[in-house]
Order: C-alpha cells, then structure tokens, then sequence
C-alpha cells in the first residue's frame, strides 16, 4: 500500500504554472540530454532518462523530479553496495546511482532480495523506485519499499511498472529500505492502460532544455563553412 508522505512534490510543479505536453519517449529523451549537460557519463544518463519516463508513464512528475535531482547531483554521493546496509559514508547518495547498482545487484548478498537492505540517506528517493520495480521483476519477488512516511509495494512478475508507482510521494531525503514481502498489491483497477501523463510546466522544460544545451557544440566559423552541400545541384 502506499502511504502518502507529508513532503510535498517540487514546488515547482504548481498546478497554476503554464505547461506543455511531451510523449513519453520526448521525456525520455528530454531528461537523458539534460542528465548529460549535468555530468553523468552516457549510460547513467540513459537510465536516468529511462527512470524520467518510468515515472512519467505512472502519472508522477518524472521531469520535475529529475530536475530537483539534478540540482543536487553534485554533492551527492555514490554508493557502497554491502550486504544488509548501504552506509552512507559522505553526504546524501543518489537516488539514480543507487538505482542502477540495485537493479544491477538484484538477487546478489549485496542487492535486494530475500533479505531487507537498507539504503541509507539516499536523496530524491521516489527517484529510485522504477529501478527497485526492475530489481523486483529480476529477482520475481515482491518488494516492499519504505521511505520516509511513505510505502509501496512492487509485485516482482506482476503488472507494468507504471501502475505499480502510480500515486508514490514524497520527495524529501530518507533512508531507503527495501525488504521482501509475501503481501502483494492487488491489480490496478485501470490495469492494461498507462496513467495520465502531466503536462511538464513551462519553466521546468526550459531549465531542463538548459542543461541539456551543455552538450550542444557551439557554432563556428569552420563549422558554419563546411554547412550545406559540398556542390551544388543542377536540374
């Protein structure tokens, strides 16, 4: 079940802001460019941009919290796979970071599974849910997540990801723990049809399309030079 948290979404994701509507693939696609302009190496930002439309797909807020995510990313810290508890050994830890070495320890000592495992202090959780959902799905158990006030359980083999987080809060920092449960959530009453994506708001796409402009290569003289075709056409 989930239990909804008393931490607000990103303030940023207002109801009365100006949004637009992007497809699930354009957020995809959208959050991967700028988790690149924010410093991830290529695949983590793959991920990442997978996790943005994993989220997306469940009605949640993927891009403003990726964003929220992102604006932390430089202090955070990478995590330290242990069996039973991931210290958090110098600050906050990732959500996305943490997220991919769970999906990628899945069923391991070290990884979600028979055991409960502890994430400690890991920023923006809700952000770390699609891969836990993944971790679920490999490992074709049921895991119970708990962060903060909040609680969602991921039926392993059962449903699409996105309607297990549908209606998953809370945005705050907390130890994540992740531990198996023979309890499963019942089936989605819209089972089969994808939550209602949001619509991103205005300023939310233009910061995210800022970062994402890091990795555009400016234009130059040479560059401006070789534009266009080497000869011309002649009917």
């Amino acid at each position: 079940m989930i239990v909804p948290s008393n931490e607000p979404m990103p303030h940023h994701d207002a109801s009365d802001t100006p949004r637009v509507r992007l497809s699930i693939s354009e957020i995809n696609a959208l959050c991967f460019r700028a988790a690149r302009g924010a410093g991830l190496a290529w695949g983590e930002a793959e991920e990442a941009g997978w996790a943005a439309s994993r989220l997306a797909q469940a009605g949640l807020a993927g891009p403003a919290i990726t964003l929220a995510w992102l604006g932390d990313l430089a202090a955070l810290a990478r995590p330290a796979p242990a069996p039973g508890v991931w210290p958090a050994m110098s600050g906050l830890q990732c959500p996305v970071r943490c997220g991919i070495a769970l999906s990628d320890f899945a069923g391991l000592p070290e990884g979600p599974g028979a055991r409960a495992l502890t994430v400690e202090r890991m920023a923006h959780p809700i952000m770390a849910l699609p891969f836990v959902a993944a971790a679920a799905r490999r490992t074709g158990l049921a895991l119970r997540v708990r962060w903060g006030d909040a609680e969602i359980t991921l039926n392993g083999a059962a449903g699409p990801v996105a309607e297990e987080l549908a209606g998953a809060t809370g945005g705050a920092a907390a130890d994540l723990r992740i531990e198996p449960t023979d309890r499963r959530e019942p089936p989605c009453p819209a089972a089969g049809s994808a939550a209602p994506v949001r619509g991103i708001a205005v300023t939310d796409k233009r910061a995210l399309d800022a970062l994402a402009l890091r990795i555009t290569v400016p234009a130059s003289e040479g560059s401006r030079a070789g534009a266009g075709a080497a000869t011309g056409y002649n009917d």
